[in-house]
């Protein structure tokens, strides 16, 4: 087993995962998020969250390349400090540090709050009422700094699974989406020839 280790954290905004990232990467460890880069990337002051929804995808770019460059120099422990769901961005991490020899783990935050929250996760059919009441205020805890919204904690809840293993990232499939309303079928026959 490799002694090279990535933790893929995982859980909801101002649950906790930064602060059990940096507990994790200790002194000679690395913490990358993608947040940071509207901290040292935008703007001037590197204290302010300059967020810019249109720079989400030059943010998460700019992460993942610290991320391969990080790997590349054999750094550990690695902790990629995001959601770390079922997604094809996940896989893409995960998959790139196991191609180099390091071992996976998914991490939770610590926080006495996440611990409550994660078990209405995991009884999320029968706790949403109570899930979205924590959506507000979790949303209220992170509104001076990252401003997520009660309405995307909320559907971060409902996409939520907690059961996921390295392995289910590592295998992860998007599933094919089926277009809302299938284009009529080509004209056949006499209809074909009166249609060009």
């Amino acid at each position: 087993m490799s002694n090279k280790v990535v933790y893929l954290m995982r859980g909801l905004p101002s649950c906790g995962k930064s602060y059990t990232a940096r507990k994790l990467a200790g002194s000679t460890g690395v913490v990358l998020e993608t947040d940071e880069y509207f901290l040292t990337q935008v703007g001037d002051d590197p204290t302010s969250y300059d967020y810019k929804k249109g720079m989400m995808s030059i943010a998460r770019k700019w992460n993942f390349d610290r991320f391969i460059k990080t790997v590349d120099e054999g750094v550990s422990p690695i902790v990629v400090d995001r959601g770390n769901s079922l997604s094809v961005e996940s896989q893409i991490y995960a998959r790139y540090a196991t191609d180099r020899g390091y071992r996976l783990e998914l991490r939770e935050p610590e926080s006495e709050w996440w611990q409550e929250i994660r078990v209405l996760l995991k009884y999320k059919k029968h706790t949403k009422p109570v899930l979205y009441k924590w959506a507000d205020r979790l949303a209220e805890w992170n509104k001076p700094i990252h401003r997520v919204s009660a309405k995307h904690i909320r559907k971060r809840i409902d996409r939520w699974k907690w059961d996921v293993t390295i392995q289910d990232i590592l295998n992860y499939r998007p599933s094919e989406k089926k277009p809302k309303s299938a284009p009529p079928p080509p004209p056949q026959g006499e209809d074909r020839a009166a249609s060009t």
